[in-house]
């Protein structure tokens, strides 16, 4: 995709705050039209989840004595836009993503050129602004950079102990976060080197206008100059960059390779530099003019933004093959081509031939050394030859020698980098984690604190990959417990309830305080583990699954849900199973099975797709037929007719997979996750009404830039025993389960197994849920049950 730059979008129109972005680009005298580096973008018409109300900017300068070209420093900056565009998730996770996609550009155009001693380093800030009337706007810095809040919120932003070196230094660089909220007439400035004579201005912090603020600066010093000053103004939220008339372009540096990119030129805006090549000063102050991008580019047909090479000169890509001329084949015949001459080779390739033989010669040089020198000294270490004769060994012997002695010395230098380098690994990535930690600890922001820590554990991560320290675990593990409090996450202690796989598909589980049962999906039959001294151990002899049963021969297909029964009930049964027909399995250690069919409702029966029990009587939930009927309990039986939950309202629960009951209120969970809720009404004139979708409610403030249930895989739910009874999600993908308050729908905490080597649960998705009247929460993964005591 390609990010819009200056059009309009029709998902922005709540935005009331423009954004003017003026460069202040001065080289050599001279004051080019538009500054290389700086691209002001919009959202495009596709972004990813969450992308689509952020503005970018994106302020890169580059240092060092590679040459790079303007479609380079422009293809470095949309690429940077588009991962920014595509990376669903967080703001700060977005911004480092385009921050990463700039480092590893760089990183490979260094690599490929250092053999040529001719690197670059990016230093990078990145601006997103979010919101309405007041938007915020958050700042991504890497290299030293400078921002300067000449607004309401006036502050002096450079922490290079944090930002580190700049990009296409190493595979990982650091990255700062900071963030403003914006007002009308506040005013920033972005510099990579700030000249001394900008320190009285900047620190006076005048309401001047932006075109005035400009002229001070420009006209306070002479010096080369590579800034931006950015001002926010009443609008619709437009971005806009402000271009001056340029001066005399400057001379060349020589470069023969140009980019095929093509260009957009926005109407009425000053006439594109040609795409020529600057040599680059050792400070960050490119010398390239670039256009600023202020269209959108389409790729063939779709506006979708693929992943892109560099132009030729990073790395030098193959070059077009000349146009072939179809040949007739007359012409064949009476035009025989004359045979081509040799070619001269070009002076670069005779000079990597040159190098190649000089080599190999010097490699001949050596070993014929080594292996004089063998014939001269290996005799000596024989007994009884002193006079130190020369030894004639086999030229096989010599040759394996020669090969050996190499070998031997890769062998001790790779012991060495083992031993030290990994070490200078370790030592570098603690240190970022250790500075990643200074400044989450100095954050106040919630959200920018959940990113913060994120990042100590990423280091950490990369740390312990060359060595696992107490320090580091000390580290990890302050993290992770800031983390867990930032985004309400108890951690429970899981153990196996088996030491073997059961070897079955686990759909649904019910729990009492002393048994379990598991319903197989396969067979539809439900199997009974009985918690011992020794841990819970399966019941062979309990016979619960699907068949002919009683006098009246009831078959019972393929059982679809189950639920435990009160101790105490007429049947003397202790699990009770559905099948999708609307029949009832009883079924008790010891004893056989007892059927029944529930009575059919008068619209008879779709395909009952789950059971609950509440104040004695039994809701049926038959999806197909939009339908939850309700039967009356007599000591956990059902034999009369059932009454219709619904009034003239009926929801659309065609998609409904579980369901949960608290005295008149009924919770559905459909197959996409989502949650509706109902109200039975005991009033003839007032109807049951329904709320579909349902509002959950997330309190916690790290996550109020991402939508957390949207991010969810719930596939089922229970309600917990009273009296502190709570409604718990299953998040089958991320192994959590979600815990809410029933009435409010507030989440509670989420409930996560503990994390590193302390953690039993295999990876997976989890199959089936089940709480025990005595808190202890059970998980069932493929064949295996892991429980946790003392749930909340």
């Amino acid at each position: 995709m390609k990010p819009h730059c200056g059009a309009s979008a029709p998902f922005l129109t709540d935005v009331s705050l423009d954004l003017t972005l003026s460069p202040l680009y001065r080289i050599n005298t001279q004051e080019p039209a538009s500054l290389p580096g700086l691209l002001a973008v919009r959202p495009p018409r596709k972004t990813a989840r969450g992308r689509e109300q952020d503005r970018l900017v994106v302020y890169l300068l580059l240092s060092g004595n590679a040459s790079f070209s303007s479609p380079e420093y422009k293809q470095l900056t949309e690429d940077a836009a588009a991962q920014f565009y595509k990376s669903a998730g967080t703001l700060t996770s977005a911004l480092r993503a385009a921050a990463e996609a700039v480092n590893r550009l760089l990183l490979e155009r260094n690599l490929s050129t250092s053999g040529r001693g001719q690197y670059a380093v990016g230093w990078l800030t990145l601006a997103a602004l979010r919101g309405a009337e007041a938007p915020q706007c958050t700042f991504l810095l890497s290299g030293p950079m400078h921002v300067f809040l000449l607004g309401s919120d006036a502050r002096h932003v450079h922490e290079p102990a944090l930002t580190g070196k700049g990009l296409g230094v190493s595979p990982s660089s650091p990255y700062y976060f900071t963030q403003t909220t914006l007002q009308p007439n506040d005013r920033i400035l972005l510099a990579g080197k700030v000249p001394a004579a900008w320190e009285s201005t900047l620190a006076e912090n005048s309401p001047a206008s932006l075109e005035a603020t400009r002229r001070r600066f420009l006209t306070l010093t002479s010096e080369d100059l590579n800034a931006v000053l950015m001002q926010a103004t009443q609008g619709p939220g437009a971005v806009n960059i402000a271009r001056t008339p340029a001066t005399p372009a400057l001379e060349p540096a020589a470069q023969t390779e140009t980019s095929s990119t093509p260009r957009v030129q926005q109407a009425g805006s000053a006439p594109e530099t040609p795409a020529s090549a600057y040599t680059i000063p050792t400070d960050p102050l490119p010398a390239s003019p670039i256009r600023v991008r202020t269209g959108e580019e389409k790729n063939g047909e779709g506006s979708s933004m693929s992943a892109r090479e560099f132009p030729a000169s990073i790395p030098r890509a193959k070059p077009k093959a000349e146009p072939v001329e179809p040949i007739l084949e007359d012409q064949a015949v009476l035009e025989s081509p004359q045979p081509a001459g040799p070619r001269e080779p070009s002076a670069r390739t005779r000079r990597a031939a040159q190098v190649v033989v000089s080599r190999m010669q010097a490699w001949r040089r050596g070993t014929d050394r080594w292996n004089q020198f063998l014939q001269r000294f290996l005799p000596r270490l024989l007994p009884g030859n002193e006079t130190g004769e020369a030894l004639a060994l086999p030229s096989y012997v010599m040759t394996f020698i020669a090969l050996l002695i190499p070998l031997v010395v890769v062998t001790v230098a790779s012991v060495v980098y083992l031993r030290y380098g990994r070490s200078v690994q370790y030592e570098n990535f603690f240190q970022q984690a250790q500075n990643a930690r200074v400044q989450a600890v100095s954050l106040t922001d919630p959200v920018m604190q959940r990113d913060g820590w994120q990042s100590v554990l990423l280091y950490v991560d990369k740390a312990e990959s060359y060595r696992e320290t107490g320090a580091t675990a000390a580290l990890r593990q302050e993290a992770e417990a800031n983390l867990d409090a930032l985004l309400g996450i108890a951690r429970l202690q899981f153990s196996p309830a088996f030491s073997n796989g059961l070897g079955i598909e686990i759909s649904r589980m019910a729990a009492t305080e002393s048994d379990l049962y598991l319903l197989d999906a396969r067979t539809g039959e439900v199997l009974r583990a009985q918690l011992t001294g020794r841990g819970f151990q399966i019941d062979t002899a309990f016979n619960c699954k699907p068949g002919p049963y009683g006098a009246n021969a009831y078959q019972v297909g393929p059982l679809v849900d189950i639920l435990a029964l009160p101790v105490l009930n007429s049947v003397n049964a202790s699990v009770l199973g559905v099948d999708a027909a609307g029949n009832l399995l009883y079924c008790a250690p010891g004893q056989v099975p007892q059927a029944s069919q529930l009575p059919t409702p008068s619209t008879n029966w779709g395909r009952v797709t789950s059971i609950t029990l509440d104040g004695g009587n039994l809701y049926v939930l038959d999806a197909p037929s939009r339908a939850v009927w309700v039967y009356a309990g007599k000591d956990s039986t059902f034999v009369d007719q059932p009454y219709f939950f619904f009034g003239g309202q009926i929801p659309e629960i065609q998609d409904g997979i579980d369901m949960a009951v608290s005295g008149d209120d009924l919770y559905l969970l459909h197959a996409d996750g989502h949650l509706s809720t109902c109200s039975y009404s005991r009033i003839e004139t007032v109807p049951t009404r329904c709320q579909d979708p349902a509002e959950l409610l997330n309190p916690f403030a790290a996550y109020q830039d991402s939508d957390l249930f949207a991010q969810t895989h719930i596939t089922q739910m229970i309600l917990t025993s009273p009296p502190d009874s709570a409604i718990l999600l299953l998040d089958a993908d991320s192994q959590g389960v979600l815990r809410f308050s029933p009435r409010s729908l507030e989440m509670q905490n989420q409930l996560r197994p503990t994390t590193g080597s302390s953690n039993p649960l295999p990876a997976g998705t989890i199959g089936a849920i089940a709480a025990g009247p005595n808190h202890v929460l059970y998980l069932a993964i493929k064949d295996e049950v892991y429980y946790a005591a003392n749930m909340p």
